[in-house]
């Protein structure tokens, strides 16, 4: 996956039906902040594309790829407030 893409496979052994695959951006790279709001709207619109219920987000951005915890919350709360503002229905009823 390039960065901010976001693919859906089956689980397996897992509660959860579905997995959405993402490419999360490094912090301090170049637009890191932009590309991680575009990476959380492509994980709703993939799970709205496979008309789930509920979607689940871990903190995964300030892991690994180490974004300030602060920082990767307020940008994801930005990309799904900003998502279901652009959305006049959704299937998703639990972020």
């Amino acid at each position: 996956l390039e960065v901010a893409e976001a693919a859906v496979s089956q689980s397996s052994g897992l509660a959860a039906k579905f997995v959405i695959h993402c490419h999360i951006p490094q912090w301090g790279s170049d637009k890191c902040e932009e590309q991680l709001e575009e990476t959380i709207k492509n994980c709703l619109s993939a799970a709205e594309d496979k008309k789930l219920k509920s979607v689940a987000f871990p903190p995964f951005p300030s892991g690994r790829n180490c974004f300030p915890k602060q920082m990767a919350a307020q940008v994801t709360l930005k990309a799904i407030s900003a998502h279901f503002d652009d959305s006049s229905s959704s299937s998703l009823k639990n972020v």
